[in-house]
């Protein structure tokens, strides 16, 4: 498919730019005013309504980036991703998260991580003492524990074994999880797409010494094992191993067996939910050929209207409810691992800005640690608040319910229009003037989940396509693997060749400190 570049696009831009200079002018109480603004701004798929009516954008603005997308031919770029095209040129790979958690493919290749995980759930599999697995340790970082770990916080319906999820090498997260497990009914997870990860490669032989001096001489711990990964061929024993197709991106891998820790502690069915949502959503990404109808290409396009328009220099995820804790976390991975580029799909360095930085928290406790920075700061951001909230809710919690709501509207609504308080105490006035969309989710369940997962992965996939970037590589985080290796070798050898004096001297001084 042919790229399409900015340049392709230049009167679409300046059409956008001259709507930016026009917008800052206009007063946005009288927007909100507008009976029909939530009408033309708000799509709802599923049990996911979005309305992004306190963006900063209106019909007009919105015409121009609906048409920047017709024009780049994004929805033609989601097909050709479904399809299995090459869209991944520098690792020669197709991105094959979409195709994974098809019905036909899910039924196909995730089997035998059903036959697992249910013969753990059930006791059919046990431990070298012939203990059912009361606990399951899953060893890996980056994609092979964010997604896992974001829903078995989130999902707190369970009935299998215990996770815990051990990502780096510290002593001290090694003890906080170990120390409280029995190693007769412990499995380990060795979760690693490349398998040549120091940290979780370095966590399984720390746990495999640790198991070999709990045990009695010669137990059996082929089953305490298994191991996940798209590098079978690494794995020298005879424990079970589950593989990982090559074209599947850790940060898209929990619709492979890299899900394997939620199927334990949920059961297939949960799990299936999970797939079931992720493709619902992937139906109305991929048949709805209508820009302006399209939520994936609508949020795309809002990211680009605040990052290379109005000029935000980071987005926020704002989940209102605190078992969605983790999800800041992980889009911060998928939004910034996918998407933070400066060289384009033809090999140039690119001329505009690409991902913002990503952060967030769990709310309302947001409000009272950074929500002063962003009513009264300097800085440009642009917010997505996630509610969770049943309009049918008549339970012992539907009051809290509603304040929690309450919170969520009125932030993103202050956010839009600040507040002028006063003319003498200027102290007091809050600007406003910040985007932010909100995202109501009608009950937190494994399909509403993977419905909202699956359109923040469509929308990175569109903003990449947007951008020009390969939105499915990370060549920026090997450099520093490469380093610290040499660092390393000089604290342990003194091989100083590739560290310079002024590194040299720092870890001298440490050293002897």
């Amino acid at each position: 498919m042919r790229v399409t570049n900015r340049s392709d696009n230049n009167q679409i831009w300046q059409d956008l730019e001259t709507h930016a200079c026009r917008f800052s002018d206009l007063d946005l109480n009288r927007l909100l005013a507008d009976t029909k603004r939530f009408t033309n701004s708000h799509l709802q798929v599923e049990h996911l309504l979005v309305d992004w009516s306190r963006q900063l954008v209106d019909q007009s603005i919105q015409d121009s980036l609906d048409q920047l997308a017709t024009n780049s031919r994004v929805h033609q770029f989601l097909l050709s991703m479904c399809r299995g095209d090459l869209v991944n040129k520098t690792e020669s790979r197709a991105a094959t998260h979409v195709e994974q958690r098809s019905l036909h493919a899910s039924d196909q290749s995730l089997q035998p991580m059903f036959k697992f995980a249910e013969q753990i759930r059930n006791g059919t599999l046990r431990g070298h003492s012939g203990k059912s697995f009361t606990d399951v340790v899953n060893v890996g970082i980056g994609g092979s524990h964010l997604g896992p770990e974001l829903v078995y916080r989130a999902l707190v319906q369970r009935q299998g074994p215990r996770l815990h999820f051990l990502t780096n090498t510290h002593p001290a997260a090694r003890s906080e999880i170990l120390d409280g497990l029995d190693p007769d009914s412990t499995l380990f997870i060795i979760a690693s797409k490349s398998y040549g990860t120091f940290e979780t490669l370095d966590n399984a032989g720390y746990i495999r010494q640790w198991m070999i001096e709990r045990v009695p001489p010669n137990a059996d711990l082929g089953n305490h094992f298994i191991h996940v990964t798209s590098n079978p061929e690494h794995i020298t024993n005879n424990e079970t191993v589950l593989r990982v197709p090559s074209s599947i991106g850790g940060r898209f891998s929990i619709w492979s067996a890299m899900g394997l820790a939620i199927a334990i502690a949920f059961g297939i069915d949960v799990y299936q939910d999970l797939l079931a949502g992720a493709r619902s959503m992937d139906i109305h990404v991929l048949e709805a050929s209508d820009i302006a109808h399209n939520l994936a290409i609508k949020l795309a396009l809002l990211a680009v209207w605040n990052t290379n328009v109005i000029k935000t220099e980071s987005h926020l995820i704002l989940p209102y409810d605190p078992r969605l804790q983790l999800l800041p976390a992980y889009l911060q991975q998928l939004e910034m691992e996918s998407n933070g580029k400066s060289i384009s799909r033809d090999g140039e360095p690119i001329n505009q800005h690409t991902s913002p930085i990503v952060w967030g928290g769990v709310e309302t406790d947001g409000q009272h640690a950074y929500h002063q920075l962003l009513h009264q700061g300097t800085r440009k951001y642009s917010a997505d608040i996630i509610v969770t909230h049943s309009a049918s809710s008549q339970n012992d919690y539907s009051n809290t319910e509603d304040w929690i709501l309450a919170n969520a509207v009125a932030q993103s609504t202050v956010m839009f229009t600040g507040n002028h308080v006063s003319s003498e105490q200027r102290f007091k006035n809050i600007k406003g003037r910040h985007g932010s969309t909100i995202f109501v989710l009608n009950e937190l369940n494994a399909f509403n989940l993977g419905a909202l997962i699956s359109l923040y992965e469509h929308k990175v996939a569109c903003l990449g396509h947007l951008w020009n970037v390969n939105s499915f590589d990370q060549w920026g985080v090997e450099a520093g693997k490469r380093l610290a290796d040499d660092v390393y070798g000089f604290l342990h050898h003194g091989e100083a060749q590739n560290v310079p004096p002024a590194t040299a001297a720092l870890l001298n001084k440490i050293k002897k400190a």
